[in-house]
């Protein structure tokens, strides 16, 4: 990796070493900067323009009426002012007068009093406060110093250039480098290398010395260690862009959504400023930034927002809600997509993404655009250029321990940690209370209450009972920092990147409570398992699924159809167990299926808070206000110590209550285990798993611990795929051993696995060795054909490539008979079969069919497969037999194309839904050569 930075750099700075920069490449440099801090003026034609002016020009004349110039300060509440945090922030309100001061439109433009008024005040923070003679005091926060005050000094210069004397230029230019400092540092990495980079180039362009621009210019690729660490690859240890779609930053913090996003952003702000200057970046440098917009960006948005799973402390600042992150990856786009020298397609592709994401936004004024926002919105907006698809499926980033699942009105993240990857942040006494925000944390985003994470819930939350978590009720102390969990299994694998799996070995920090965790991804629901909670801290320990902060509108709740109401829209006030509870519906929710028919305890509150409560940093100690909202808190007391609780239950977001009941009465999926060994469903033709410590299902064998899916796949369920990753990220190989009769010949494998035959030249017996040293937790991948399976490639309506496809396929779910009293089931509930790159199975050879001849088609009808309902009895668990379910037929003609991978895209499973056809039977095949792998229902049982 660093040989071919090396390259890249070496190639890059040949063509700027022959071209040094004239006055007109600095005077094109400042026209651009400026431009990146005012927006391209243009005539005012959008309310988002209108909209960020007016918030601008009050904003600033807030800060202009409050001035109260001093020895100690400009402003009172940031006194004193030697103190690094209180002058960078008179900086950042500085240029925000600026800002007003320069752009036309607003009610500053070109005021002289207003100029007066930041030159005087730049004068007197250079000469008494921070200039290239003053020295860090102990304990003062670097970055205001080398990032938060340089960054905020070079918009302010350049926004006043003309108003400035060559000296003040010079003195800021000069305070700028000194406190920036050595850039040579190996730990500088990610968005703070980013930022520093931007710093210097811009007071390079205040002060026209070219080699303070060079400087900075070659410390974003790393040219001093040969691009080891250069913020245009991918990274293997500390901070900065992995394989596989995670952001790292302070090694071991989940934060694509904050320090991720601020990375892009400096980076998109260089490219643009120096993409008319001899020290340009072109795209052969970018493609690993633009390959990550899809894998590590897009999957972490949901309605134009940041969630919340990614975002590290942040979430504890009131003033940078979810909106703002989305916002900044926004700009960030729009100056990617300004820049000449990144190819049209790709300038199309991050405009078509930006409009989608401002489109999507379920509340446009939330965080509200800013002008830079607006004016570059307002312009995509007049190209006509259309918005992208959303993403659709499920993305998992083993190297972060995150989980992501897009579907139609819903979307839902899973944030775990791991021997690998921090619990959570807390740093600079912020986030206060995140004891279990890397414990299992599921956060589910609806539709139906798309501002559910943004109405201040952080700071009225109740941390005891976080949604997905198994935690003991004692009291915790205070957060500590820069710590990982005391466990190595958390991750899963996506499936045909529809469904997804994922399992957690958790532990709490204070070691007082544990269990087998595992969530199961699904097109309309999340299952969710667990097995093994116990406790040792002397107090009760709950497993919560859900605690809900509730809007005004929509908060009307049932259980078993029962609503539990006392005015209008609102939900009593309670506290009780349900002995009997099936189901339960909210509606600014959805739906709540309760597997196991145990015990589950409800709780609606009042709970008041803070955003001082969780975070003292001086930045954010003006909100102090008491807030109060209500949540509904939905949770399993496995008691007090308890030494094998478990608990099964199911999420059905965006579900009416009539699909909750159908759910409840006839469940779709099956669990078939959930013990601390094995955990797993089964639905239609596919089983989902966690092998905690090997074991069997049917034909298949887990000889050591993995997650495993496995199923039909391609058209007509030719092929029988199957998934399989390492969640420890410490084992060496994987073994899993099949006896199947349905299984024929190789279509396709990843490299890393090796198959070993029971019985020479014979099928149906198979061992598989998985290679995942050095893997990170991915998903490996290997198809076969099914002997069932009797057609040609040329009978088929479409005929698989040789190579990957992005052609899904969708099959309904195999419907169970119920009970004649009962309604009928929901028919959303489906299951998808569909195909991301590199998981579409290659098929094997077969004789070509006569030219000219299309085999006849017919399409046969299926009866439904009779099932046991659920019964609450515990009996031991059994070795299930896979019997394969036949599947009714469902077509859809229609095509809609997701983007799934820069550059590439795929058909949303439910926009492309291919008949499937009951298997033949050719001569010579024997009754159990046919005999179905997948087996019916069996009741749900719980094993010790």
């Amino acid at each position: 990796m660093a040989a071919k930075a090396s390259n890249t750099v070496t190639a890059a700075l040949a063509s700027a070493s022959d071209m040094p920069l004239t006055p007109v490449h600095f005077q094109r440099l400042r026209q651009r900067w400026k431009a990146t801090v005012t927006g391209k003026h243009t005539r005012v034609s959008s309310d988002d323009v209108y909209f960020a002016l007016s918030k601008l020009s009050g904003t600033a004349e807030q800060y202009i009426v409050n001035m109260q110039p001093s020895r100690l300060h400009i402003w009172e509440d940031l006194s004193p002012i030697h103190l690094s945090v209180n002058f960078r922030k008179s900086y950042e309100r500085l240029r925000t007068i600026a800002q007003s001061y320069s752009i036309p439109g607003t009610i500053h433009y070109h005021d002289l009093n207003v100029q007066e008024t930041v030159i005087q005040s730049l004068d007197f923070i250079g000469s008494e406060i921070y200039n290239a003679s003053v020295v860090q005091a102990k304990g003062e926060n670097w970055w205001n110093f080398r990032i938060g005050a340089p960054l905020a000094l070079v918009d302010i210069a350049i926004l006043l250039y003309d108003d400035l004397t060559p000296r003040r230029r010079h003195d800021i230019g000069a305070t700028i480098v000194k406190n920036i400092g050595s850039i040579g540092q190996r730990s500088l990495k990610g968005a703070n290398r980013a930022d520093i980079c931007l710093a210097l180039i811009g007071a390079g362009v205040i002060t026209n010395e070219e080699t303070v621009v060079s400087r900075g210019r070659w410390c974003l690729s790393d040219k001093e260690y040969d691009g080891e660490n250069s913020i245009f690859d991918l990274v293997e240890s500390g901070e900065g862009l992995y394989e596989g779609g995670s952001y790292l930053s302070h090694e071991i913090f989940p934060y694509s959504g904050g320090y991720g996003v601020q990375h892009y952003y400096s980076l998109s702000k260089a490219v643009n400023v120096l993409s008319k200057s001899p020290y340009h970046i072109d795209d052969t440098e970018l493609g690993v930034t633009f390959a990550a917009i899809n894998s590590t960006f897009s999957p972490v948005m949901w309605r134009g927002m940041m969630m919340g799973h990614i975002r590290g402390r942040d979430i504890a600042r009131k003033s940078e809600p979810d909106a703002f992150w989305g916002n900044l990856f926004l700009q960030s786009l729009l100056y990617f997509a300004d820049t000449e020298l990144v190819p049209r397609k790709h300038r199309r592709f991050f405009k078509s993404l930006a409009r989608s994401i401002w489109e999507a936004a379920p509340l446009p004024d939330l965080y509200g655009l800013n002008i830079t926002q607006a004016f570059g919105m307002q312009k995509v907006l007049e190209e006509r250029i259309p918005p992208a698809a959303p993403p659709i499926g499920t993305f998992a980033t083993p190297m972060s321990d995150r989980i992501m699942h897009h579907r139609p009105g819903w979307a839902a993240a899973l944030a775990m940690s791991s021997s690998r990857i921090g619990r959570y942040e807390a740093l600079n006494h912020e986030n206060l209370k995140p004891w279990y925000q890397g414990d299992g944390f599921l956060y589910v985003y609806t539709d139906k209450d798309p501002l559910h994470f943004s109405n201040d819930y952080w700071p009225t939350m109740d941390p005891y009972h976080t949604p997905g978590v198994t935690n003991g009720q004692n009291p915790q102390g205070p957060p500590a920092y820069k710590f990982t969990a005391h466990k190595d299994w958390a991750g899963g694998l996506d499936w045909r990147g529809t469904h997804g799996l994922a399992g957690l070995d958790a532990l709490s920090t204070d070691k007082g409570s544990s269990a087998k965790k595992s969530w199961f991804f699904l097109l309309n629901s999340i299952v969710a398992l667990g097995a093994g909670c116990a406790g040792l801290s002397g107090a009760e320990v709950h497993t919560t699924y859900e605690s809900r902060n509730l809007p005004i509108i929509g908060s009307n709740f049932s259980i078993n159809g029962q609503y539990q109401i006392s005015d209008p829209g609102w939900i009593k006030p309670w506290v009780e167990t349900h002995d009997q509870a099936d189901w339960a519906y909210l509606d600014s929710f959805g739906g709540y299926v309760f597997l196991d028919k145990e015990p589950v305890s409800f709780k609606h509150e009042k709970r008041k808070g803070k955003w001082t409560d969780i975070n003292q940093y001086p930045d954010y100690l003006g909100f102090s206000d008491s807030i109060t909202r209500e949540y509904l808190t939905i949770y399993r007391n496995h008691g007090v110590d308890p030494t094998d609780g478990h608990y099964a239950y199911a999420l059905l977001p965006n579900a009416s209550a009539a699909e909750t009941e159908d759910f409840a009465t006839m469940p779709p999926i099956n669990v078939t285990h959930n013990t601390p060994k094995l955990q797993a469903i089964q639905f239609n033709n596919t089983v989902m798993a966690n092998f905690w410590s090997g074991g069997t299902i049917g034909y298949l064998t887990a000889v050591t611990p993995c997650s495993i899916t496995w199923g039909y796949s391609g058209v007509e369920d030719k092929y029988l795929t199957i998934s399989v990753s390492d969640p420890t990220q410490k084992a060496t190989r994987i073994v899993l051993f099949i006896n199947d009769p349905d299984i024929g010949g190789v279509a396709e494998k990843d490299d890393s696995i090796q198959l070993r035959w029971g019985r020479a030249g014979e099928t149906g017996s198979v061992t598989i060795t998985v290679n995942v040293e050095g893997a990170h937790g991915r998903t490996h991948r290997v198809s076969f054909e099914r002997i069932s399976w009797r057609g040609t490639l040329e009978s088929l309506p479409w005929r698989p490539s040789a190579k990957e496809s992005s052609t899904s396929t969708t099959t309904t779910a195999s419907r169970r008979i119920r009970p004649a009293a009962t309604k009928k089931p929901a028919a959303n509930h489906t299951a998808t079969t569909s195909t991301k790159g590199g998981h579409k199975p290659a098929p094997a050879k077969h004789k070509a069919s006569k030219a000219g001849k299309t085999s006849a088609r017919t399409t046969k009808a299926v009866k439904p497969v009779k099932t046991a309902k659920p019964t609450k009895s515990v009996k031991p668990v059994k070795t299930v037999k896979l019997a394969k379910t036949n599947t009714q037929v469902k077509t859809d003609t229609s095509v809609k194309l997701v983007k799934s991978n820069f550059g590439t895209t795929k058909r949303s499973p439910e926009a492309e839904k291919t008949s499937l056809r009951t298997p033949r039977t050719s001569p010579g095949v024997t009754k159990a050569a046919t005999t179905p792998t997948i087996p019916k229902s069996t009741p749900y049982t719980t094993s010790h």
